[in-house]
């Protein structure tokens, strides 16, 4: 099994906690734009991969995280407080 270079399993961690869409570039050069709703980094319970959500499409993608090339916070976070402009 390949090792996850730590920079791109720390980019996966993010995006993971991220509620929002992230943008997954891949060593092959494709890249997915999506939601990842898990992640698995530890080779104790299986191949480490992300699954996630692609933007736009009906289907659930698993990617080996050695895959992985890396991973951009890139969408609104969902998840952030809404905070209204000030009132001019």
């Amino acid at each position: 099994m390949t090792a996850i270079d730590p920079a791109v399993a720390s980019q996966i961690d993010a995006a993971f906690d991220y509620r929002g869409h992230v943008t997954v570039t891949l060593k092959d050069g494709k890249i997915i734009e999506g939601y990842i709703y898990h992640r698995n980094l530890d080779e104790r319970f299986g191949e480490p991969c992300l699954e996630m959500f692609p933007k736009d499409k009906d289907e659930r993608l698993v990617i080996p995280a050695q895959n992985v090339k890396s991973v951009a916070l890139t969408g609104k976070d969902f998840a952030e407080a809404f905070v209204p402009p000030p009132k001019k």
